[in-house]
């Protein structure tokens, strides 16, 4: 029995429809031969989703997006229309997030499983909540930022300005010239720096042998500081000893001294008294004289016996 061509045209053609339908299914992410259970999310933000985009469940595909709508029409809510396997169960506590699912910020939908026992029943409403990713974090942190250094360009630009018109050409070439005085002030301290590199090496032996006598005069000074502690407490004694003496007492009494002995004088010249008729009269002199040999034999006998006068007390 031959076939038509009439229905060979038309199986071919139900068959590229077919072919053609499983393919758009199967670009779209849907598995052909899984049964799918579909579920609602309702969303205030829905950007970067898209029909068809992946859900992900621990990192595994589990399912796609299916459609996404708005609720109302200032589209403040959307509801996401999922499909997931039917093998997997969602308890209820569990929740759907949008997330970056790479580094360029592709949004995709994953689902946190929770622990309850309840489950999900088909076209029930899951709840959903909002991940906010590497890419996300790092534009919010960047665009304070950005917007900070718009500011301080502007701020610049108008500094910038105010400089040019304060600065006129005169001051220009005034701040010029003495950028050049200040190199040319390093550059004279360099040269005086090198100068004075070149002196201290070839005064470094007398450096050397100065720092040595001074070491020495040190370790000198260490190694008698007990005697010149002790010398310093002796001057110290004998300067309270000279404050104790009362040295202006003793002037005093002195000068005194010298008064009266000037007074005894003047009576010896006119004669008065025993020293006067000592000086005027032999006979006192000769008596005088007589007193002085037995004051001289005294005197004699004192220093061959100091013991018999002299009382000696060591303090």
């Amino acid at each position: 029995m031959k076939i038509k061509t009439e229905y060979k045209i038309g199986i071919i053609g139900l068959i590229s429809i077919l072919v053609l339908y499983f393919g758009i299914m199967f670009l779209k992410g849907q598995d052909l031969f899984n049964v799918e259970t579909s579920y609602y999310a309702v969303f205030d933000d829905v950007s970067g989703l898209y029909k068809s985009n992946y859900i992900y469940l621990n990192g595994m595909k589990v399912g796609y997006i299916k459609d996404i709508k708005s609720i109302d029409p200032k589209a403040s809510k959307f509801v996401v229309w999922i499909a997931v396997n039917s093998d997997i169960k969602i308890p209820k506590d569990s929740k759907i997030m949008i997330f970056s699912s790479d580094l360029l910020g592709s949004k995709a939908l994953k689902i946190n499983m929770g622990i309850s026992n309840d489950v999900f029943n088909k076209r029930d409403t899951i709840q959903s909540a909002k991940e906010t990713g590497m890419i996300d974090q790092l534009a919010d942190n960047i665009t304070p930022i950005v917007v900070r250094l718009n500011s301080v360009m502007t701020n610049i630009d108008t500094l910038i300005v105010g400089v040019n018109n304060v600065l006129d050409k005169k001051s220009q070439q005034d701040i010029k010239a003495s950028l050049e005085n200040i190199k040319q002030l390093t550059q004279n301290i360099e040269n005086i720096s090198i100068k004075v590199d070149g002196l201290m090496d070839k005064e470094k032996t007398k450096i050397d042998k100065i720092m040595t006598n001074v070491e020495s005069i040190t370790n000198n000074f260490e190694q008698n500081n007990d005697k010149l502690t002790n010398a310093i407490n002796n001057f110290s004694n004998i300067s309270d000893t000279i404050a104790k003496a009362n040295l202006g007492k003793t002037i005093k009494e002195t000068n005194e001294s010298l008064t009266s002995l000037t007074k005894v004088m003047r009576s010896i010249e006119k004669g008065e008294g025993n020293a006067g008729l000592l000086l005027k009269d032999d006979k006192l002199y000769k008596n005088l004289e007589s007193s002085t040999k037995k004051l001289d034999a005294l005197i004699e006998d004192i220093k061959q016996n100091p013991k018999r006068y002299l009382k000696v007390s060591v303090f």
